[in-house]
């Protein structure tokens, strides 16, 4: 199975419109959004995905009134997980915060083969004893150039991808 992770839209209806086609493209059926996607008219964005979507709160979180009304108007569809999320696909456990400190805990805790962070706006991938720590980088791309990581989680074969094809 491939699930995308995403993080830090920060509004950038554009990137994020760009991401999702990619991620269906590459024949993802899951995005993870590690938080910062801020206002609620970006849900509108994940319609055009195929998949499922889950989601958490970043450290901006716009009009979250109106985020939670976008949210449960596409429900069966989208999973909304609060602060922290995980799944398990297969015999993977997966792991999402937006806090990069409290995702080196999670990774450190034995209990995931793979945590997803965001908040630094930085591409990451390390190895935690068995575990994956991953920041997909920012779709905003305002730090480095903008992407975001497909897993494979038979294989877990991790690789970050550009919303600009010169910057890959």
């Amino acid at each position: 199975m491939k699930i995308a992770v995403f993080s830090d839209s920060h509004d950038h209806v554009w990137n994020l419109r760009k991401a999702v086609e990619q991620a269906g493209k590459a024949g993802v059926s899951e995005i993870i959004h590690c938080g910062d996607l801020v206002s609620p008219f970006l849900m509108e964005e994940f319609d055009r995905f195929n998949g499922h979507v889950h989601l958490i709160y970043g450290n901006n979180m716009g009009d979250p009134e109106l985020l939670n009304m976008r949210i449960q108007e596409r429900r069966d569809k989208v999973t909304f997980h609060a602060w922290m999320g995980e799944i398990s696909r297969g015999n993977r456990s997966i792991g999402f915060i937006h806090d990069p400190r409290i995702a080196m805990k999670l990774a450190r805790s034995g209990d995931y083969d793979l945590v997803c962070f965001g908040h630094t706006h930085l591409r990451h991938m390390e190895k935690v004893g068995a575990c994956f720590l991953l920041n997909p980088g920012a779709i905003l791309g305002n730090k480095e150039a903008a992407s975001w990581a497909i897993i494979d989680t038979d294989s877990m074969e991790i690789s970050h991808v550009f919303l600009d094809e010169q910057h890959a």
